[in-house]
């Protein structure tokens, strides 16, 4: 007796078209929640910081300085995940452009290409200005402590 499988079979272009636009729009809504948490962050740590400052009490204010603390690494985690994000995004839109330039002029699904397309386009939105990057230099090691300017406004380097 004979026992055979089924091998799964390879997906079609169509279908890895899809799968590709899907992961780059989702990277590249994924970045712009780190951009957006990035800013809540920074609110965040400002927050403890002043309350760092108006305390009075020993003991709470060294909870503070430890919450302060703490955030300051929430903050300095997100800011790195940024440049993480930028290079799965460019890894993702140029598989995706590769796939789109070996399928033929008459593609079954010109929805599914058009949507290919806009992907790509979104994607590299991101690395069209640098203006959309986030100032990492303001945020990358964050000054904790409750008398140091606001980190917004700590920046010295220069990317």
């Amino acid at each position: 007796m004979v026992i055979t499988t089924k091998r799964a079979a390879a997906p079609s272009t169509q279908t890895q078209l899809k799968i590709k636009t899907g992961a780059v729009n989702r990277l590249v809504k994924e970045r712009q929640l780190y951009l957006k948490e990035i800013d809540e962050q920074r609110v965040r740590v400002e927050e403890y910081r002043q309350r760092a400052i108006a305390e009075t009490g020993e003991s709470k204010r060294k909870t503070y300085d430890a919450d302060l603390r703490k955030q300051s690494e929430v903050l300095e985690e997100t800011v790195l995940m940024v440049p993480h994000m930028e290079r799965r995004i460019r890894d993702a839109m140029q598989d995706l452009e590769n796939l789109v330039l070996s399928m033929k002029d008459g593609a079954e699904d010109i929805e599914a290409l058009a949507s290919a397309k806009e992907a790509i386009a979104a994607a590299a939105s991101v690395f069209a200005s640098t203006n959309t990057k986030p100032d990492v230099s303001a945020s990358a090691k964050p000054d904790v402590s409750p008398s140091a300017k606001p980190v917004a406004s700590t920046s010295t380097k220069a990317e």
